[in-house]
């Protein structure tokens, strides 16, 4: 075993793995990062003086990489090499040997080890940045952990796929998933959506109309209850409490059904009290010389003031009486386009006042 620096490093031909993946390598940066390089890359000497090509930990490499342009990293960082001599050993089937002989983790047991990190540590974000996971997927590894006995043993034994062990995780009140479990235990070739729709059975989603009308923030705030998907986007989180997320959306429809009326009720008196008004209860200002004669607020004023149509002058043998009469209508009465108000109708005055 050797430490040779990373900026001497290059990726070989001979390595079977080429294609890169951006999301693995990012995650892998972050726990090299918190951990440092836990596995040797395997290496043999290059081409050019000085410089070793990588038969085996490529994503190693990248990776560490992304830890150097973060800054946390130096390029020369000396990193743990086996190096093998290509006379005695096949690169291609090293590399081969390499990425083919090796046992994944099962579910259960990923779940068990999350379980026991969050127990010692008790922070679940400073799990996920370790991991470079996010914390989301670390909740739902310790949602699958937290199964229903019965669930988790047939997962742990390979009976249930880890989708269907997911799809009992939607919820985490056991006394369901036992329910839900005993329902599809003979069911032949059960489904997760099957699954999940028993589990939502009286509850709302969380990108249901009503749902999306009543607002989260609204529906939590009024004691409403949110079972979280964690395996799925946050539409599929379980509303439990309908009746409140009904009542609420209710209020709100009756709220703006009632806002168009009060608008059009204030446009309305608005525009009355504009073109009418109460002659009798107006408080004009009196002028100096105390006359009433031309004081804006009485008939007299008003009357005067308003426009009056001027038909045209015509001789006076000519004009019949049905001219004459169309020219007395186009003279407005100001007494009779008067609205009399609140208070001319509490005191009776309002026949006065028309008067």
């Amino acid at each position: 075993m050797e430490f040779i620096p990373l900026n001497k490093l290059d990726i070989s031909d001979d390595n079977v793995r080429q294609k890169p993946n951006p999301e693995f390598e990012l995650r892998l940066s972050h726990d090299i990062e918190a951990r440092g390089v836990l596995q040797n890359l395997i290496v043999a000497k290059g081409k050019k003086r000085g410089r070793y090509d990588i038969i085996g930990g490529g994503k190693r490499k990248r990776a560490m990489q992304l830890v150097v342009e973060r800054g946390k990293m130096e390029a020369d960082h000396p990193t743990p090499c086996l190096v093998i001599d290509r006379r005695q050993h096949n690169a291609g089937e090293v590399s081969l040997a390499e990425n083919f002989q090796r046992l994944q983790m099962t579910p259960a047991e990923e779940c068990q080890a999350f379980q026991h990190f969050i127990k010692e540590d008790g922070d679940t974000a400073g799990v996920a940045k370790r991991f470079g996971l996010t914390q989301r997927f670390v909740e739902g590894r310790l949602r699958l952990a937290n199964l229903a006995e019965p669930i988790f043993d047939a997962l742990a034994a390979g009976d249930i796929t880890l989708d269907i062990a997911k799809a009992y995780a939607a919820t985490d009140k056991h006394e369901v998933q036992l329910r839900v479990f005993e329902q599809m235990r003979y069911a032949y070739s059960p489904s997760a959506d099957a699954i999940r729709r028993l589990i939502a059975d009286g509850s709302m989603r969380g990108n249901d109309p009503i749902a999306l009308l009543v607002g989260e923030d609204a529906y939590v705030e009024a004691g409403g209850t949110i079972e979280r998907d964690l395996f799925s986007e946050a539409a599929d989180d379980r509303w439990i409490d309908v009746e409140i997320a009904h009542k609420l959306a209710a209020a709100k429809m009756e709220a703006e059904a009632e806002r168009p009326r009060r608008i059009r009720g204030r446009r309305e008196a608005s525009s009355a009290s504009i073109r009418y008004g109460c002659l009798r209860h107006r408080s004009p200002k009196k002028p100096a010389n105390g006359s009433m004669r031309s004081m804006p607020g009485s008939r007299r004023s008003m009357t005067s003031s308003m426009p009056v149509k001027r038909a045209k002058m015509m001789p006076a043998a000519s004009t019949s009486k049905s001219s004459r009469r169309s020219m007395t209508r186009s003279i407005p009465n100001a007494a009779s386009s008067t609205i009399p108000c609140a208070n001319c109708l509490k005191n009776g005055a309002a026949r006065s006042a028309s008067s």
